[in-house]
């Protein structure tokens, strides 16, 4: 059944309608109506004398009519074929009119007698004189109303009703088409909005050839993302957009597409008109005629570039998180086991006299051990975890300092053939920063560039003010805002293109591991970066490679440089400090110094063994690790012994940054970090 709305004036032309059953009156002399469901008259022509005349005038005659009416509306509403002898002693027919199943009109016609019954003359002149008609008036019309046989009665009606359904059925057709044509206006209205509203996204419409697709609608999201007008590309071939191995499965494509009638779906590298490939999300939908039939193709495409370069990104953040925390796990479990190595030696050394010759063999181990050292500095760099703090400080200085450097002079020594320069900018702006990862970061940097140079060539610093109003490569996010750079830039051979997206990542170097590098230098200048939240440029070619590295300024003074601090000043005059660490070699170290220096000093392996430790000794000093994985940490250690000695004074001591209960600590009153 059909879902549209509609009367049965809205299929058939009423006027037009009314021309015809005049004509079939004229030919037939058959009075015709066609009535609502309701009994709305919508058509009646030929009305016999005897109704208008006498049989509507009368009150009682006109209730038979209506009773009439009533008795075939009830039967007719059933779908059957009713003939019927009114009170009044006429004959009337009547059909349904149904339109794909519905019930819209009815049709009638009669006020006849039939062959089979003669006109009972005597029944009528009874009538007239009942009803006070005149009776020879009365039989006058009585003689004009038709005698037709009930077979021919059928028949008529039967053409009747054929040839008022078929004249609804014409306009229900063309109400259809019509209402087609609009739906199909609105839908090509629908689309065309919707290919103009997507910029983002590419429609393009082709023709289903196995042979050459080509173009027949190009989108506007089409033409920002291929690069080509749609006057190019229509009537064009569809291949030029593709990879030819892909133009090579159209065929096989469309054919599927046909016998299946659905579309296909995912991702393919797609080509814009200045050549550049990209990976795209695609999708092709068959477009169907009536008859199911493919007749086109409509494909919708995404650029995913973002996309892929975003996911890249988080690829490698969660790789050098992962490498991080790797490198910091590493580098705590070493940094336990070389401060002995470190430590010892200066004990040892303390207790030589000046011409000992184990004085050099010492110092050798302790000289090894602090190469190691930065080693595991370097890794806890990468870890984003080295404890540091930070103070306002201009690069120029650091410049100039790790130039003065005793590294920077075995540098120049190796690479004699090579110039270093500084275009320093004396108007340099200040920033916070940690002296110690900065002069590390600039001088991987200088060693990379000298390593990069064969023969002659030059390392040039440099440094300038830099105003950053827009993204950066590598970021999407740039903080708009002021920056003090420091650009280190050489006319080596270059980073290639495939290298430069790695060198950032822990371990990857293209030296001999062991001989010239660890695989974590530049790793070190980027979490330095990172961590002073600046950003890092990064340009290569033939010509040479530049490194710039952005740090956000302050206008805050210059932290007024400390002076060392004598030895003298670190001895002891016996005061009681309490060690705690759950390293035993820690410990010891650590009570071995403090003795050395003069204080008297005790050592206990948890938090919980210093609270309990506490409740019947004192101490005048508290070394507290922040880190102790098997019981309470430092933090939690020192809430529980403020608890016993409210002004307990602490240190704490830790290979990791600055975290939560290292602040939690200090609000306490726990002292220097």
């Amino acid at each position: 059944m059909s879902t549209l709305s509609y009367k049965f004036t809205d299929l058939v032309d009423v006027q037009q309608l009314e021309q015809l059953l005049d004509l079939f009156y004229k030919a037939t002399g058959l009075a015709l109506a066609i009535l609502d469901v309701d009994g709305t008259t919508y058509v009646a022509r030929g009305w016999q004398d005897i109704c208008t005349k006498f049989h509507r005038v009368n009150p009682h005659t006109c209730a038979r009519c209506h009773e009439s009416d009533a008795y075939i509306n009830s039967r007719l509403g059933e779908g059957q074929y009713i003939e019927y002898r009114c009170k009044n002693g006429l004959w009337d027919m009547a059909a349904p009119i149904i339109i794909e199943g519905r019930h819209l009109a009815n049709s009638y016609y009669g006020q006849v007698f039939l062959e089979e019954e003669k006109p009972d003359l005597a029944f009528f002149r009874k009538q007239a004189e009942e009803f006070g008609f005149d009776v020879e008036e009365y039989l006058v019309a009585v003689r004009k109303v038709p005698v037709i046989s009930r077979q021919k009665a059928r028949r008529i009606m039967d053409f009747y009703v054929g040839l008022v359904e078929f004249l609804a059925n014409l306009g229900l057709t063309r109400s259809k088409q019509m209402k087609a044509e609009k739906s199909l206006r609105k839908s090509e209205e629908r689309l065309r909005a919707i290919f103009e509203a997507a910029k983002n996204v590419s429609f393009i419409i082709t023709d289903a050839q196995d042979t050459e697709t080509l173009v027949l609608e190009f989108s506007p999201g089409a033409e920002k993302i291929f690069g080509y007008k749609r006057s190019d590309m229509i009537g064009n071939p569809i291949s030029i957009l593709h990879l030819p191995e892909d133009t090579a499965r159209f065929p096989e494509a469309h054919r599927k597409m046909r016998e299946g009638r659905a579309g296909f779906a995912g991702e393919t590298v797609l080509i814009r008109k200045s050549g550049e490939k990209f990976p795209a999300l695609f999708s092709t939908y068959p477009l169907l005629d009536e008859k199911g039939n493919m007749y086109a193709a409509l494909g919708v495409s995404i650029d995913i570039s973002e996309q892929k370069r975003l996911e890249e990104q988080l690829q490698k953040a969660r790789k050098m998180e992962a490498m991080g925390l790797m490198a910091g796990g590493i580098a705590h479990d070493l940094n336990n086991i070389l401060s002995g190595i470190v430590s010892y030696p200066d004990l040892l050394l303390m207790d030589l006299p000046e011409d000992s010759k184990l004085r050099r063999p010492i110092e050798t181990i302790k000289e090894s051990g602090q190469r190691a050292a930065s080693v595991i500095s370097d890794l806890l760099t990468v870890a984003r975890g080295a404890a540091s703090s930070k103070e306002v400080l201009n690069l120029n200085t650091m410049v100039k300092e790790y130039l003065r450097s005793a590294e920077h002079k075995t540098l120049e020594t190796r690479y004699s053939s090579v110039t270093y320069k500084t275009q320093l900018d004396f108007d340099l702006l200040n920033v916070s920063c940690s002296p110690a990862h900065i002069k590390k970061a600039l001088m991987n940097l200088v060693q990379n560039s000298s390593e990069d140079i064969s023969g002659e060539g030059s390392v040039v610093i440099s440094t300038r003010n830099q105003y950053v109003d827009k993204r950066l490569k590598g970021y999407d996010d740039v903080r708009i805002g002021e920056y003090a750079v420091i650009a280190i830039s050489d006319n080596g051979h270059g980073i290639s293109p495939q290298d430069l997206g790695r060198i950032f990542e822990p371990f990857f170097t293209k030296k001999v591991m062991g001989r010239s590098g660890t695989g974590l230098g530049l790793t070190v200048v980027w979490n330095t970066v990172q961590d002073h939240d600046g950003y890092i440029n990064v340009r290569s070619g033939e010509e040479g490679t530049i490194f710039e590295l952005y740090f956000p300024i302050t206008r805050d003074e210059v932290t007024a440089e400390e002076k060392p601090i004598p030895l003298e000043n670190y001895v002891g005059r016996g005061e009681r400090i309490l060690v705690v660490d759950d390293e035993k070699n820690q410990r010891e170290i650590a009570c071995g110094l403090l003795t050395q220096l003069g204080y008297s000093s005790e050592a206990v392996s948890s938090g919980e063994e210093a609270i309990e430790y506490l409740k019947e000794h004192s101490a005048d000093l508290i070394v507290l690790d922040m880190i102790m994985p098997k019981g309470i940490n430092g933090r939690e250690t020192y809430e529980e012994i403020i608890k016993i000695y409210p002004n307990q004074k602490a240190i704490i001591a830790s290979g990791f940054s600055e975290s939560e209960d290292v602040k939690a600590a200090q609000k306490l009153g726990a002292g220097q970090y």
